[in-house]
């Protein structure tokens, strides 16, 4: 049916079916008549008219790096919640783990009927940059600090370096590390940061703590922590960068029959499904992937909505979580 059709069922005029359909102001018997009507007969606006209308479609692109992973569906739950309660559709552009996915479904939105970006940032290079610079619509970025655009990001410095020294205070004199690639900025570069600063603190140079890059899975984990253990065999602690990364560490590691946490003690940044499933349970600092995902998408609408104008950058903070994987005491 149309506008027309309804405004005749209702013996009101198109133009009070309009303003009815964007909460404008209408006398409550219009409201009334209209909204027996559209019930009546099952009504529902076109949304390429109404987008025309309105110059707005409610949707929402969200670029994310691997929809598998249990923190990014964390963060998509949150930016979903949020969404649906606005009235908005969430466009799901899965790229994993491929920086030249991100470009292209960077450019992409930039052709769309979309009113918004929020992306969840792995690498951030200058062509990441320029295309971001190039959308027409508000955006940002979650899980990564980029000075010129709005952002949700975590403390990854300070998680890294209490989760360091964690490891020390619980009697580890011959810690290792395995890391990820330092071009990711807040995963890698920020965390290996927080650990140099807390072996420097306690007056250990960093350049002699035996260290491997791995990748963002649990068996990169497993694979990286045996090529640790067979270029540093007497290490008694071993400090991940990720969850995954210490899940496939712990698998590893019991593997070989080593005991954890009397052999060797393992810590993490971040937490997934596995670090409540692993035995002995990992210590870990534990983010809020979620309440990143709702700060986000309250973010975003807030400018697309033309409420702010300002730059916006939140960092949220994290808990400690102190389990078997130090300490006996916590197991």
């Amino acid at each position: 049916m149309t506008i027309s059709e309804i405004a005749k069922l209702a013996g009101v005029s198109s133009a009070a079916i309009s303003r009815y359909l964007n909460g404008g102001s209408l006398s409550e018997e219009k409201r009334k008549k209209i909204k027996e009507v559209i019930e009546e007969t099952g009504y529902v606006p076109s949304e390429y008219a109404r987008t025309l209308r309105t110059k707005k479609s409610n949707q929402i692109g969200v670029i994310v790096p691997n929809i598998s992973s249990s923190t990014v569906a964390r963060i998509v739950s949150g930016i979903s919640a949020v969404l649906y309660e606005r009235g908005y559709r969430l466009l799901l552009a899965n790229t994993d783990n491929d920086p030249r996915q991100e470009l292209d479904y960077l450019e992409m939105f930039g052709t769309s009927q979309i009113d918004g970006v929020i992306y969840i940032a792995s690498l951030v290079s200058k062509k990441h940059v320029d295309l971001l610079k190039a959308l027409k619509v508000p955006v940002v970025i979650v899980g990564q600090l980029v000075a010129e655009y709005d952002c949700v990001y975590h403390d990854d410095f300070h998680a890294a370096k209490d989760m360091m020294e964690i490891l020390l205070e619980s009697g580890c004199s011959r810690p290792g590390c395995l890391y990820v690639t330092d071009k990711d900025r807040a995963v890698g570069a920020e965390r290996i940061r927080g650990v140099e600063e807390a072996l420097k603190e306690r007056g250990m140079n960093p350049a002699s703590v035996p260290a491997l890059e791995g990748g963002f899975t649990i068996e990169s984990g497993f694979e990286k922590m045996r090529e640790l253990i067979i270029k540093k065999p007497d290490i008694d602690g071993v400090f991940c960068a990720t969850a995954s990364l210490a899940v496939g560490a712990v698998m590893y590691l019991k593997e070989a029959g080593r005991k954890i946490p009397e052999d060797i003690k393992v810590c993490s940044v971040g937490s997934n499904q596995m670090t409540e499933i692993v035995d002995p349970k990992l210590t870990t600092a534990r983010f809020y992937y979620r309440t990143s995902g709702l700060e986000a998408a309250q973010m975003l609408l807030s400018m697309v909505d033309g409420k702010r104008q300002h730059l916006r950058h939140m960092m949220l903070g994290y808990e400690i979580v102190q389990r078997g994987t130090t300490s006996e005491e916590f197991a």
